[in-house]
């Protein structure tokens, strides 16, 4: 993401210094000058809002990809637990019943 940013920062940059030096250099009177470098700085800047949009729905789209997949790695984790604490009652009630069984039998000695 960060790289893509600062290609996108260079390109417009870049973009912009070469409309400006291009302009400036042709051969036309300076309101002609003005004008086509307000269209192109228009024009970039609809594209760079465009771009950053794009961008930005890409990034919603994979923060809410990633907080689906943590929902579910925490659910999958809860039902493992669940089921171990069901297990873990089973086996205490069985220990229970064993030793209850062997109490008795010391008892009837």
């Amino acid at each position: 993401m960060a790289e893509r940013s600062e290609f996108l920062s260079g390109f417009v940059v870049g973009a912009l210094v070469g409309i400006g030096l291009g302009l400036l250099l042709a051969p036309q009177s300076r309101e002609r000058v003005r004008h086509r470098l307000k269209e192109r700085t228009e024009e970039l800047a609809g594209r760079l809002r465009e771009g950053t949009q794009h961008l930005s729905e890409r990034v919603r789209d994979t923060a809410e990809t990633v907080i689906q997949r943590g929902r579910e790695v925490v659910e999958h984790g809860a039902e493992r637990i669940r089921e171990a604490i069901v297990r873990g009652k089973e086996a205490a009630q069985e220990q229970r019943e064993e030793l209850l069984g062997r109490l008795e039998e010391l008892e009837e000695r």
